[in-house]
């Protein structure tokens, strides 16, 4: 996993309730011209085919975590949401297991198998698939 540090948010000021729900997206300083959900980047990565971001909303109450694949012109291929009510996904882990496969662990207990499809190989399938690790 080659984790980066090149994507950057919009700063939101005021009162949390009154944020827009999206926030402008930067690579390298540099508008991209691409909102995204969420308020800050909690873990990015780069891959040879692909950037996996993970966002969150910065409500430690009922946190929420925002799953981005972006493709190499920086354009959205993916994006899935965990953000139950009355619950908190803060991540606190991803480990790669093999390529496009991770581990992802929230709130230090509860893990997800996350698999990235993209580019696609199988025309019909979704680009991410995340499921949820029993223990």
């Amino acid at each position: 996993m080659n984790g980066i540090n090149q994507f950057s948010l919009e700063e939101h000021k005021g009162e949390y309730e009154n944020r827009p729900l999206t926030s402008m997206l930067y690579y390298s300083g540099q508008a991209l011209g691409i909102k995204v959900p969420g308020y800050v980047i909690d873990k990015q990565y780069e891959y040879p085919d692909y950037f996996l971001l993970f966002l969150s909303w910065d409500c430690p109450f009922e946190e929420g975590c925002e799953i981005i694949v972006l493709d190499k012109d920086y354009q959205i291929v993916a994006n899935r949401s965990l953000s139950p009510p009355y619950n908190s996904y803060h991540l606190t882990d991803v480990i790669a297991r093999e390529q496009d496969h991770y581990t992802l662990t929230f709130n230090g207990t509860e893990r997800f198998a996350l698999t990235v499809n993209y580019p696609k190989k199988k025309r019909f399938r979704k680009v991410l698939k995340l499921s949820k690790i029993d223990h």
